[in-house]
């Protein structure tokens, strides 16, 4: 399905973090010619959600960890027990499948006690895991 030019630029200006209505001002558009395009688009199937993006670092004793994981079964059974399992954990804030010597990389962000706790207490005893790696965020370096 091919958008109007107009659609395209407020996605893109939604996908680098810009709000409706500094998109409104950019684009010299009145707010609710933006708020109309953005409805239409969510509509449409080219929103799906907002998302709230929480610096981490500001907040106090909150770590960004990166867990990588590995699974000894890899089946597409074995991979939707695995999803169904770390759906909806309080720490992960998101999840991928990935190609290569790991399965999935986790991101979870908590206090240091308790992402090492998700890691041993929790991911490391699931079932068909047979290893993880994990990598703490010393620093978040924004491009």
């Amino acid at each position: 399905m091919k958008i109007k030019d107009l659609d395209a630029k407020i996605l893109f200006e939604l996908k680098a973090g810009e709000s409706p209505e500094t998109i409104a001002q950019k684009l010299k558009l009145p707010k609710s010619t933006m708020y109309y395009h953005f409805g239409k688009l969510k509509k449409l199937g080219f929103i799906r959600g907002v998302k709230v993006t929480i610096d981490y670092e500001q907040l106090k004793d909150t770590k960004e960890a990166f867990i990588l994981v590995s699974l000894s079964k890899t089946d597409v059974k074995s991979l939707q027990e695995f999803e169904d399992y770390i759906k909806n954990t309080k720490l992960l804030s998101d999840a991928y499948a990935v190609g290569g010597d790991w399965d999935y990389l986790l991101v979870v962000h908590g206090k240091e006690e308790d992402v090492t706790r998700f890691l041993m207490n929790y991911v490391q005893t699931l079932p068909n895991v047979v290893k993880t790696h994990s990598l703490f965020v010393l620093k978040h370096i924004e491009l």
